[in-house]
């Protein structure tokens, strides 16, 4: 591959990875369509976004505010006794989720499903506030997302004449997640789940996301990795090695305060470190990131590539810049980062953190650091997420559910957070391959793996198995 073609799909790990996006979300959300295009055809239909007049607050019967949610219908391919097929948007604005549509659309057209896509509340344009003060995000959790969608569907089969259409309900990365969730929890609404990549485990404090780079990559690209991060450690433990940082990295500011050193560190371990998110087919990324990595032996400047592609000014590593930017409460292009960034800090944890022999990449960052950003952007003293209420409350990789299949690619780091074997009792399914992220979902492509391909089929055959229930 072209050093030019390398650099293309390192600056698209950038949008979609990103420094914020990599706290904020188990996906990342700063997508471009080059990613999309790049993972192969995205449906595209003509049905435009219409509105849902959606309850704020779910659980207080004396709120009776509402808002306005959107959600997409698709009957290109529905036979009318058909199933309707219920996707759950997740942490982005509903259009994002077309790359990781097609699949569903596939089988829909093959069952002569209805489609039908929900977007996630305070994502996109369904905002049940005027603004996003910390006092306004009391109505953003897992829970009250779920009831959304039960609302929606009960609302929308009764006024089209549907109740006796069967319902199964998709999702994926954290919107997998809330599908195994939604059948877990509103089991009479829907005959099954399909959960790829869903990680139901909530974890404060999340090693195994810098870990799994050791087991997806290359040897030879996990021992430069090991290399290069002694040197860059050695590097900034003075102050003339703290400046050849700064140079290399194209820093806008001075590395010496210890804050930011944690910062810089925290977004160039990720620049590298998440590549195996993504790997799936064609662009393989975490194989074109560590070719890039390989090019020649002086690892540290080739790791600034890999943070630098695509950057046309110098990289901010300041924290106080970071915070600043999460602590904005106006509503625009940017506040899914706010917005998910809240669900971690209550919800899930799911902080990216390495210590040391944890992974090959700089072992200070520590859970504490990550976990005092929730405080200093929330400005709520002691902000830790309530992991345990979560595990508790869905059972974790404990789920409790039937007909709740789960799809996993073992090169994500996500997959150590979610079901990747048959519960003892049958009821829930689990599949996996060898490539990453929601590969189940995305457009099928010559270079798809043999295991990739037989876990679509294992999706298929678990559709037909409970549609005919």
């Amino acid at each position: 591959m072209k050093l030019l073609n390398i650099c293309l799909i390192i600056l698209i790990i950038s949008l979609y990875n990103g420094v914020e996006a990599r706290f904020k979300t188990p996906i990342g959300k700063k997508i471009d369509r080059m990613i999309r295009d790049l993972h192969g055809e995205v449906p595209v239909f003509s049905n435009e976004s219409l509105i849902f007049e959606q309850n704020v607050d779910h659980y207080d019967y004396f709120n009776n505010n509402t808002f306005k949610q959107r959600y997409i219908v698709v009957d290109d391919y529905f036979t009318g006794d058909g199933p309707i097929f219920f996707y759950l948007a997740g942490e982005a604005p509903m259009g994002f989720f077309g790359f990781q549509e097609v699949q569903v659309v596939n089988w829909a057209q093959d069952f002569g499903a209805l489609f039908i896509v929900l977007e996630h509340r305070y994502y996109g344009e369904s905002y049940p506030v005027d603004d996003l003060s910390t006092h306004n995000l009391k109505y953003l959790t897992s829970q009250q997302a779920l009831s959304d969608a039960a609302n929606f569907l009960s609302t929308y089969k009764q006024d089209n004449n549907l109740i006796d259409n069967q319902v199964v309900v998709f999702g994926c990365s954290y919107s997998g997640a809330l599908s195994a969730w939604f059948r877990l929890k509103y089991p009479n609404l829907v005959v099954a789940s399909v959960a790829p990549s869903g990680p139901v485990l909530a974890q404060l404090n999340y090693t195994g996301y810098y870990a799994q780079f050791s087991n997806s990559a290359q040897p030879d690209c996990v021992a430069a990795t090991q290399q290069a991060t002694n040197e860059i450690m050695q590097l900034i433990a003075n102050e003339s090695g703290r400046k050849q940082l700064e140079k290399t990295f194209n820093s806008c500011h001075s590395l010496d305060d210890p804050r930011d050193q944690y910062y810089f560190l925290y977004s160039i371990t990720d620049a590298l470190g998440g590549s195996d998110q993504m790997n799936n087919p064609p662009t393989w990324i975490l194989n074109s990131t560590c070719q890039m990595l390989l090019q020649n032996t002086n690892y540290v400047n080739n790791w600034a590539q890999i943070v630098n592609v695509g950057q046309t000014q110098c990289n901010d590593f300041r924290l106080k810049s970071f915070i600043e930017q999460l602590r904005d409460i106006s509503i625009n292009d940017n506040s899914d980062n706010r917005m998910w960034t809240y669900q971690t800090c209550v919800e899930f944890g799911y902080f990216s953190t390495a210590y040391p022999g944890t992974s090959v990449f700089p072992p200070v960052l520590n859970v504490e650091e990550q976990t005092k950003w929730c405080e200093e952007i929330y400005d709520i003293p002691g902000m830790t997420p309530n992991i345990d209420a979560t595990n508790n409350y869905y059972g974790g990789q404990n789920i409790q559910g039937s007909n709740i299949m789960f799809t996993n690619g073992l090169l994500d780091p996500w997959h150590l957070l979610s079901v990747n074997e048959d519960n003892q009792a049958g009821t829930v399914k689990a599949v996996t391959y060898e490539a990453g992220h929601c590969g189940s979902l995305i457009a099928t492509t010559n270079d798809d793996p043999i295991s990739l391909t037989n876990a679509r089929q294992e999706v298929l055959s678990f559709l037909k198995l409970v549609l005919s229930q």
